[in-house]
């Protein structure tokens, strides 16, 4: 018994110690946030990362809204996900996942990174090995992601070239125009696997928007 009481007091005892030490470091600065450390964030622009973490410096590492900082992180172009971890005294650690560009969105004045997924990215994030998507026309917002979805699947390269018009996807392969119907893309590109095979040297466009129907146009014909 006198040993339990004996322990007990030296727990409340260290228990005090550290509280009033705690209370001692922060009054005296030095539990504040002073440093981080940006892992991963590899092409997140930096001003931006800068902006978010401003308020946070000179912050109380007890008071960091940890919480509210990874949001306002992951709001930034181009960012998946956000950790943020916190290393006492004065650090914290923040690691970004983010999108990898898989194809480039050009609509003509302007041209926009995606991945894989659709997601948009930053327009600095675009590089010369990126196979290009052009619109053209207006299409409508879903003729668009039905061309995203589309290439997604398939990882077309840079030798296929796509089009996405009014009322239409146009996938050029091996010289060939296959035109698409956007709301039957994925379906009408299992039909031009199929009928591939069969396709002459003579035709130069197969039209697959038509109900269980390849329309073979030949050279004369366009």
């Amino acid at each position: 018994m006198k040993k339990l009481l004996l322990f007990t007091s030296v727990a409340v005892v260290v228990a005090v110690l550290l509280l009033l030490g705690v209370r001692w470091a922060e009054r005296n600065n030095r539990i504040n946030l002073s440093r981080v450390r940006i892992d991963n964030s590899c092409m997140v622009d930096s001003a931006g990362i800068a902006e978010v973490l401003r308020p946070y410096f000179g912050v109380s590492l007890l008071k960091l809204n940890a919480d509210s900082l990874r949001t306002e992180m992951q709001n930034l172009p181009g960012v998946d996900s956000v950790t943020v971890s916190i290393q006492y005294p004065e650090t914290i650690v923040v690691t970004f996942t983010t999108g990898k560009p898989a194809f480039v969105l050009d609509y003509g004045l302007h041209q926009v990174p995606v991945t894989f997924l659709g997601e948009l990215l930053p327009a600095g994030w675009i590089n010369s090995e990126l196979p290009v998507i052009s619109i053209v026309e207006s299409p409508d917002s879903s003729v668009i992601a039905s061309a995203i979805n589309l290439f997604s699947k398939y990882q077309f390269d840079r030798s296929v070239s796509v089009q996405v018009r009014n009322s239409s996807i146009v996938v050029t392969q091996n010289g060939i125009r296959i035109v698409i119907d956007p709301a039957r893309a994925l379906e009408n590109w299992r039909s031009w696997r199929t009928v591939s095979t069969i396709v002459t040297e003579q035709i130069n466009e197969v039209d697959l928007r038509f109900s269980h129907q390849a329309v073979m146009r030949s050279t004369e014909e366009t």
